[in-house]
């Protein structure tokens, strides 16, 4: 029997659910270099600041205080600005060098302020680096990948008017960022640094919250309020619990393997010795919210292509055991066969690339384009005394010390190593990104496949409650990103219903027959989609009389239900009014027993309580989200999209946590909505009755002719009636049931033996 995944809320499993109704990116997005990095020409960046405010910038060059600036961006055709910015210094040891490094940012005065989408500029010295391209080349070759990696693009830096040199404009890795490349940015965002190795310290996530130097080895740098660190800390005991087959099967629920093997592959050819896998530092890991898995994000590229500071010849290291010590991820991937193939095809890939004449060409451009600001660039020759010959020679010749190659000549040289080393092996095709997005009638299917031959397909397999399989061959693609060439697919599972399970998986064959599944098992859906344990049960966004707060307050208010029969802690929950930002509001430190209810004030005065949430509502209409633990990515517990609401009227479930929503001009804060609600503008003239009340014998009659249905407590649908006088109903267990008529009356009912 086939075994199955199935999604239900909790960070191990693959999908999430979200609400929205558009389709995210399979690939990682590739942003187009825009006005900011388009890199045909050289753009010259003017910053105005005060001498004081500019002599007490270079006084403390470790503080991050931001000093006001004016900026302004040229290009050939246009000139923008002036636009205030806040200005510091960025990054470690290249504070104390003399050519430093500089950090514009566009939103420290207004945090919706931004400068053609971007919110930090990243100005980069590159003094380790003679020819200032190394950094650029190792970028691009993320991208051609399709690894999300910086745009970046070289200009010329005036401060007051004076020249600061040539710096490389790189895009900052921020929550900006990562909606450009995942299309949510709400998931957990890492920076780790040194010795940020992944290594297993213990099964509690304070375990990773430890420091080096004073400053976090793991840190998190999105949903920092909440400090929830759950997600790496599974990671982390995943990747060291586990290898060879039952790693696979573990560790792809978690991470993006496909994309990881990618960067290492650039990491190896480029001489990267700086990121995870040669001195674990320098790199992010995203945790998306639609795919669950975390993505790795390459960070800091300048210590590549022949610079070295470890005394390593890194053309030579072999591809297969390049770090000097332990790096888990790395070294756990690589025991796995069809990971080390696939490796192998991105490392084979990388060295037909750098050595084409289309790469080398831009290479030649670069380094013509920047020539004759180098040559004024007095910047450039204070750290390391290099001069513009040095720079004329640093495509093809050592400089010395810590320059052991010139560009071109450490590709030629890292090509011939690793291809002689490279394994002979025909690799799997692959899926490089996979998502499923379940909604309430469809469920919508994104991924991307890759291999390294053209002519490969893809499949979509699913069925429906058990029924026959379908198999949906794709042959085409639906896109093909610009930057890598990549294909990606789409489709739709329609018409679907509540009381459904769909099992899903897929496969891609290449040219030669061989067949890769994802996944091993089958992704089960089931609907419905939302099953608690909590619940948004009722909820007013118009309070004039209903019930005041503690402060004498008529403030709005939810109430939140506990349908389960175990006490559910209620600080792993969250509430907020926009989708996109679910980690609005915190529940408090507490427990809320089975079948109890919770009150949280919309009133955005957090400080009058824990029970007072951080935004408000609009009579109007808009959104209400339950959702977990940021770890989770926010998994969706619970939503309701509501329009314009009536004074002192709330709106509810017709039975508590059950399917239905109905207006309650006698709100029930706090208590069971059970036979309170009716719907809007009711003008009938016998109010609707049932007798007799309890039931015993398994008949009921009504006091008029009426159409409706029976629900049990769960807001599950019963049985259905029609013009009936009466109700025969032996099949009914003890306990509470609702009547509903199509005039929108209701009318609680007791069943007894």
């Amino acid at each position: 029997m086939m075994k199955m995944t199935r999604v239900v809320p909790g960070f191990v499993l693959f999908l999430t659910l979200l609400t929205g109704t558009h389709f995210a990116n399979a690939q990682v997005g590739h942003p187009e270099a825009g006005f900011v990095f388009d890199d045909t020409e050289l753009p010259r960046i003017d910053l105005t600041i005060t001498e004081s405010n500019l002599q007490a910038l270079y006084a403390d060059p470790e503080s991050n205080t931001e000093y006001f600036s004016t900026f302004t961006y040229t290009r050939t055709d246009s000139t923008e600005g002036p636009i205030d910015v806040a200005l510091r210094f960025r990054g470690d040891t290249i504070r104390h060098k003399q050519k430093k490094s500089f950090r514009i940012s566009f939103n420290s005065f207004d945090s919706n302020d931004n400068y053609h989408g971007i919110e930090k500029m990243d100005l980069n010295a590159e003094v380790n680096d003679p020819s200032l391209v190394r950094s650029k080349l190792a970028w691009e070759l993320f991208r051609y990948l399709g690894v999300p990696g910086s745009r970046s693009n070289h200009v010329q830096l005036y401060i007051n008017n004076a020249f600061y040199g040539v710096y490389l404009n790189t895009e900052h890795i921020d929550e900006r960022y990562m909606k450009s490349r995942f299309d949510n940015n709400d998931g957990n965002l890492y920076r780790n640094l040194w010795p940020a190795d992944l290594t297993y310290l213990g099964s509690s996530q304070d375990d990773y919250k430890y420091e080096y130097d004073g400053r976090p080895v793991y840190a998190l740098r999105t949903n920092e309020k909440w400090d929830d660190y759950e997600d790496l800390s599974i990671l982390i005991t995943t990747l060291n619990q586990y290898s060879g087959v039952q790693l696979k099967d573990e560790l792809e629920r978690l991470i993006n393997v496909q994309q990881y093997l990618k960067a290492m592959a650039v990491d190896v050819m480029s001489g990267n010795w700086d990121g995870y896998s040669g001195d674990k530092n320098n790199y992010y890991l995203y945790r998306d919210q639609v795919s669950g898995r975390f993505e790795y994000i390459p960070y800091k590229l300048e210590n590549s292509f022949g610079i070295d500071f470890r005394d390593v010849d890194w053309s030579i290291q072999s591809i297969y055991s390049w770090n000097l010590d332990l790096r888990p991820l790395y070294e756990k991937i690589l025991g796995v066969e069809e990971y080390k193939a696939q490796f192998t095809m991105y490392i084979k890939q990388l060295a037909a690339y750098t050595a084409s004449a289309e790469l080398g060409n831009e290479l030649l451009r670069w380094s013509q384009q920047i020539r004759d600001a180098v040559a004024m660039d007095t910047f450039y020759t204070k750290d390391f005394g290099f001069t513009l010959s040095d720079f004329d020679g640093s495509m093809n010749m050592a400089w010395g010390e810590h320059v052991d190659f010139g560009v071109q000549e450490f590709i030629t040289a890292r090509n011939a190593s690793a291809l002689t080393e490279a394994i002979d092996v025909d690799a799997k095709p692959l899926f490089s990104h996979l998502r499923v997005e379940p909604r309430s009638d469809r469920i919508d299917l994104d991924w991307s496949a890759e291999d390294d031959e053209p002519g490969f397909s893809t499949t979509l397999h699913y069925r429906i409650d058990g029924g026959s399989w379908m198999h949906v061959l794709k042959e085409v693609s639906t896109e093909t990103d610009p930057v890598s060439g990549v294909y990606s697919y789409r489709d739709t599972i329609r018409s679907l219903v509540d009381a459904m399970e769909v099992e899903i998986y897929f496969t891609v064959m290449d040219v030669g027959g061989q067949e890769n599944r994802y996944p091993d098992t089958t992704l089960l859906v089931s609907y419905p989609l939302v099953n608690g344990p909590l619940y948004i049960n009722e909820f007013c966004a118009s309070n004039k009389n209903i019930k005041m707060d503690e402060y004498g307050e008529y403030d709005d208010w939810a109430e939140i239900y506990n349908a389960s029969d175990e006490q559910v802690w209620l600080a792993d929950y969250f509430l907020s009014d926009n989708m996109g930002s679910p980690g609005k509001y915190r529940f408090p430190e507490e427990y809320l027993q089975a079948g109890d209810f919770y009150l949280v004030w919309l009133d955005d005065q957090e400080e009058q309580g824990v029970n007072h949430a951080t935004f408000k509502i609009n009579k109007e209409g808009e959104e209400l989200r339950l959702s977990e633990r940021p770890s989770t990515g926010f998994q969706l517990v619970d939503s309701v999209t509501f329009g314009l609401q009536e004074t002192d009227i709330t709106t509810g479930r017709m039975v508590d946590g059950g399917v239905e929503w109905i207006l309650f001009p006698s709100p029930t804060p706090r208590y069971s909505n059970l036979s309170t609600g009716v719907q809007e503008n009711l003008d009938l003239r016998e109010p609707l009755s049932i007798y007799p009340n309890p039931v015993a014998e398994g008949i009921f009659y009504f006091n008029k002719r009426v159409s409706g249905a029976i629900y049990n407590i769960m807001g599950q649908r019963i049985m259905e009636l029609e013009d009936a006088e009466y109700a025969r109903i032996p099949q009914l267990g003890e306990g509470f049931y609702i009547f509903r008529s199509l005039e929108g009356e209701s009318i609680q009912f007791i069943v007894t033996e």
